[in-house]
């Protein structure tokens, strides 16, 4: 959630001009005599808005560091270094047999919601799909639904 804060600033305004005085622009004001008292209200949020990445590219990363960092050489060094379970690191990698057109899709996503949408549990049946038309095909189908 976020918060609102109020700050406050008085002025000296010169209340003979024609024009509509800049200060009645503000959603909220308040006027006594030739004084303004402007009252501006922001919203400011908590912390910013997250950004998702594609579980493709954390499978990526993850063979990068088996193939280029000497102190990792099976998949349970990269579980210690992660911080996750063997297990876990054999189900993000797998996510690499996915169709080569299905993961150039995956990586050019920019809706954060269809990002988000296709995380590494949704991509598990496509891995199962063994013809790479029809495991495109589901893909394709499963976007546009996301999409509406």
């Amino acid at each position: 959630m976020g918060r609102v804060v109020c700050w406050l600033r008085t002025l000296t305004i010169d209340c003979t001009a024609s024009a509509t005085p800049w200060w009645q622009t503000f959603p909220v004001y308040k006027s006594h005599d030739n004084r303004r008292v402007v009252f501006q209200w922001e919203w400011i949020p908590d912390e910013p808005e997250r950004v998702y990445t594609s579980p493709l590219q954390e499978a990526r990363r993850y063979v990068r560091i088996l193939e280029n960092d000497p102190s990792v050489t099976t998949r349970a060094d990269l579980a210690r270094e992660m911080g996750v379970s063997r297990p876990r690191v054999t189900q993000i990698t797998n996510l690499l047999r996915l169709d080569s057109e299905v993961q150039e899709k995956l990586l050019k996503l920019e809706n954060q919601r269809a990002i988000r949408f296709f995380s590494e549990r949704r991509l598990r049946p496509l891995i199962q799909i063994e013809d790479p038309r029809r495991q495109l095909r589901e893909f394709e189908r499963m976007l546009a639904q996301i999409l509406g």
